[in-house]
């Protein structure tokens, strides 16, 4: 018979593992608002039972650092190439992986602990991308402009880079972008 802890770690595993249908579109609001960020990574679905149980462990050898992306349609296409540095470093060309192959997993991040972890120059984003993570004056103006239910377009290629490991308890699931 199994002891209370073990079930209890067994339901708490197998919520984790839970498909969710595709974020098509979403409305989280500003990042900066609540006590919590939903935020995905895009990965191989190869890599999606380590991710599920360890949590996100391994950071990109160039920065030395993980990213997540409040938009998940920039997670799956971060998905898109596999050993993207590794081929790069050996003058290769990097694999592309089909949309089949890639999962996007999706993390309920308490703000305290990005604030604590997350890179505070958000290096890695580019053009308008920093600007619409530091200027709630941008969301607002977008929100009045475009609507409510159109945040992926207004975080698409916006990242935040962590100095540490990701906790697989922050995960509510995972998604696969159907064609």
């Amino acid at each position: 018979m199994k002891t209370y802890s073990q079930l209890k770690i067994e339901l708490y595993e197998r919520d984790q593992q839970q498909e969710l249908p595709f974020d098509r579109t979403i409305h989280h609001g500003w990042h900066e608002d609540g006590d919590h960020v939903i935020l995905y990574h895009g990965t191989h679905k190869k890599h999606l039972h380590s991710i599920l149980k360890n949590g996100l462990t391994h950071p990109d050898p160039k920065t030395g650092m993980i990213s997540l992306t409040p938009d998940p349609h920039t997670a799956h296409g971060y998905a898109a190439m596999s050993g993207e540095a590794n081929f790069r470093a050996a003058g290769k060309k990097a694999v592309h992986v089909p949309h089949e192959d890639r999962a996007v997993v999706k993390f309920r991040v308490p703000k305290h602990w990005l604030n604590q972890h997350k890179d505070s120059t958000l290096s890695g984003n580019i053009g308008t991308a920093k600007k619409r993570l530091t200027d709630k004056s941008e969301y607002d103006k977008w929100q009045k402009d475009n609507g409510k239910d159109r945040d992926h377009e207004y975080y698409q290629t916006s990242e935040f880079r962590v100095k540490h490991p990701v906790p697989a308890h922050f995960i509510t699931g995972y998604m696969h972008k159907k064609k």
